[in-house]
């Protein structure tokens, strides 16, 4: 029996052809919320401005959860175009 004749043991993992998962470059647009909310804050913290009758530190987190929701939908969107939310 010569060795292309010997039976290969069953896989339960169908291997399939070797494809190279797509970079996840834009999962680097979540850094911005952690840089809006956590790194900005003790100099955003400084400053003394008041819009109307709310301090600027208020407004900007206001402004932060917005930035944040756009961050995570364009994560979303680009994933759901290239077919990844499964492979998470």
């Amino acid at each position: 029996m010569t060795h292309s004749d010997e039976p290969r043991p069953q896989s339960s993992i169908q291997a399939g052809p070797s494809v190279r998962p797509r970079p996840r470059r834009h999962w680097w647009l979540l850094v911005i919320p952690y840089l809006w909310c956590i790194a900005a804050i003790p100099a955003v913290n400084r400053v003394g401005y008041v819009f109307g009758n709310v301090p600027f530190l208020l407004v900007w987190m206001i402004i932060g959860v917005i930035v944040t929701s756009g961050c995570i939908s364009a994560v979303y969107f680009v994933d759901r175009r290239n077919g990844d939310l499964e492979r998470i």
